[in-house]
């Protein structure tokens, strides 16, 4: 009898147990409470509002959905004891109010969602960056004037313009002929910025200018050239100081130079570096004539 009595008293103390456990279980009124408050939703802004229980990883759960004008949530909550245990939303607007509180376990989730946020905010930013760039970016006729107004060149033959890309930045290649000079320009698409620019004189070896100085000789501070001075062969101290006329923050020391022969004719021809630009050069021997000029810009 006594045996009896203990394996009822065993029962009642587990059947209270139980009805201990089932008592502080939350209803779907407050899960559905606990999501709202978390995505920081007011109960009459959300729709289409769904509340399912569910057994997930050994655990019962409420699955609660609702939706406002630009978000939709999802939550599944602990049904034992009101946990959120994960959530997500896709939306245009602000996550929410919760998810930078990291008290629940799903901060992990939130944690992702936010670099995805971060992600596609940067996304957007470079995209607009872009659509900027494209927008200010110097059109072809700009650059044409550009090049232009650089070689003090007011009428010519344009012979080639095209768009191309040079260390993955969009540029112009410009060509045109002024007199018996060609000039060959690169002209950044982003900024109208010369990158380098060349001048050949076509025909040099009939030892004459066209008569206009653009092409012949040392160039001003526009960018075009005049004729030499110099009278019969120059010597080798005289072609240096032609060069240090066209670059006047060079010095000699930064001159290299060297007497070729070309043609039948002799010409000095090197190279000085200056200011982050490398100058290319020839120069006709007998005239102190510059055949060729070219700039480089470094970056």
């Amino acid at each position: 009898m006594k045996k009896n009595n203990l394996w009822k008293l065993a029962g009642a103390l587990a059947l209270t147990a139980v009805l201990a456990g089932c008592s502080s279980s939350i209803s779907q009124e407050e899960a559905t409470t606990i999501a709202l408050e978390h995505a920081g939703v007011a109960k009459e802004d959300a729709v289409s509002l769904s509340v399912q229980q569910e057994h997930e990883d050994g655990r019962d759960i409420f699955e609660v959905k609702f939706s406002t004008q630009d978000t939709e949530y999802s939550y599944d909550v602990a049904q034992k004891d009101g946990e959120i245990i994960n959530y997500n939303y896709d939306s245009t607007g602000t996550p929410p109010a919760g998810a930078s509180e990291g008290s629940s376990a799903s901060g992990t989730e939130a944690q992702a969602v936010q670099e995805e946020i971060d992600k596609a905010q940067q996304d957007q930013s470079a995209a607009e960056s872009q659509a900027q760039a494209v927008e200010d970016a110097v059109d072809e006729a700009t650059a044409i004037n550009a090049a232009l107004e650089h070689a003090g060149v007011t009428e010519c033959y344009m012979h080639r313009v095209e768009l191309d890309t040079e260390d993955g930045r969009e540029v112009y290649e410009i060509e045109f002929f002024s007199g018996n000079t060609e000039y060959d320009y690169t002209v950044a698409r982003d900024t109208g910025e010369i990158l380098s620019y060349d001048q050949d004189i076509e025909g040099w070896g009939l030892g004459q200018g066209n008569g206009q100085g653009n092409g012949n000789g040392r160039q001003n501070g526009q960018g075009n050239s005049t004729s030499s001075t110099a009278a019969g062969p120059i010597t080798l101290e005289e072609a240096v100081q032609l060069v240090l006329d066209r670059v006047p923050a060079a010095s000699s020391e930064d001159v290299r130079i060297q007497l070729e022969e070309e043609d039948g004719r002799q010409v000095y021809e090197g190279e000085v570096i200056c200011n982050r630009a490398e100058h290319e050069f020839e120069i006709d021997a007998a005239t102190g004539d510059f055949i060729q000029w070219s700039v480089d810009y470094q970056d």
